[in-house]
């Protein structure tokens, strides 16, 4: 039974920016663009075969690119810029002529807002020819476009964290580390192949787009390539903050460890008059002697004055 496409959007790409159109002139146009349900197109005769490879491939952990003889799959990873370390999936299909967005249940109304800053951003623009090549352009700049900011948020996060080994102690420290660390790595890793599959579709050897509009991917290409440099940066500043925790730690511990063994040092002599004076024996002339226990507290608070005013003098605390 053929699927209801009532759900589904269908443009075209004008002079003017996307038109809305409908099922029947997206196939009869050229250059037009559909926005499908992953669940729906499974049922769909005419979408599903169109797009076979894009309803068998397999869930893949990050984002890749196949190259058919006539056709370009990507499949999206983009990461959440949120704390969590999630991501939205969503798969592209390009033809000569077609363009087929495909959306999944985590990834509901994420597309169509990046189809519409692609469209809102040519229509303000409208410095070029609106192609496919450009709309692809326009759509990859959008997944984009505020991962600077991004970026720079993960950085103050960091700074904070710096600043809180000093003046905290670096309290749960480790946890929140461990997020920015996972975060920073997920972006490198989408950004690493979002390098591939841009450098894929500027080759263009299956002639699929128009040669004369490949440099857009360029374009792509390098911001795709800036964005990765800044999130080894941020890698590195990570290990940074990092390595001056520990460093701040082991201070801290040696400081414990020097508290300790002075408190250690000023007790072996209190306990050694302690212990040769609970010794009890017969004939200890203290034992019967009427100051022999003020002179046991007395040579005890000596050796304790003297010991302190010896670790002051010689800066231990």
């Amino acid at each position: 039974m053929e699927m209801n496409m009532g759900d589904s959007e269908f443009y075209q790409i004008t002079s003017s920016g996307l038109k809305t159109v409908s099922e029947d002139e997206f196939w009869e146009q050229s250059d037009t663009i559909a926005v499908i349900d992953a669940d729906k197109l499974k049922n769909s005769q005419t979408f599903g075969q169109f797009c076979s490879s894009c309803t068998e491939c397999a869930y893949v952990r990050g984002s890749r690119i196949v190259r058919g003889e006539d056709y370009i799959l990507i499949e999206w990873q983009v990461p959440e810029k949120t704390k969590k370390n999630g991501s939205w999936r969503y798969t592209i299909f390009v033809k000569s002529s077609k363009i087929i967005c495909i959306q999944y249940e985590t990834t509901q109304g994420k597309v169509q807002k990046l189809i519409s800053a692609c469209d809102y951003k040519f229509v303000k623009e409208q410095a070029e020819d609106y192609t496919k090549e450009r709309f692809l352009y326009g759509l990859f700049s959008a997944m984009t476009a505020d991962d600077l900011q991004y970026m720079e948020k993960l950085e103050r996060t960091l700074a904070v964290l710096e600043e809180e080994v000093f003046y905290t102690g670096g309290m749960d420290f480790n946890n929140s580390m461990l997020q920015v660390k996972k975060k920073i790595f997920q972006f490198y890793q989408y950004y690493s192949r979002f390098i591939e599959i841009a450098s894929v579709l500027e080759e263009n050897e299956n002639a699929v787009l128009d040669a004369q509009h490949t440099a857009y991917f360029s374009r792509i290409k390098e911001k795709a390539q800036r964005l990765a440099t800044e999130t080894q940066v941020l890698r590195e500043y990570a290990v940074q903050v990092q390595e001056v925790y520990q460093s701040e730690l082991g201070i801290r511990q040696n400081h414990i460890m020097k508290i300790l063994t002075a408190v250690t040092t000023v007790c072996l002599p209190l306990n050694l008059i302690a212990g040769w004076y609970g010794m009890n024996f017969s004939y200890m002339p203290e034992l019967s002697w009427e100051y022999g226990y003020p002179m046991a507290a007395g040579i005890s608070a000596l050796v304790l004055v003297l010991l302190l005013w010896l670790f002051r003098r010689k800066g231990f605390w």
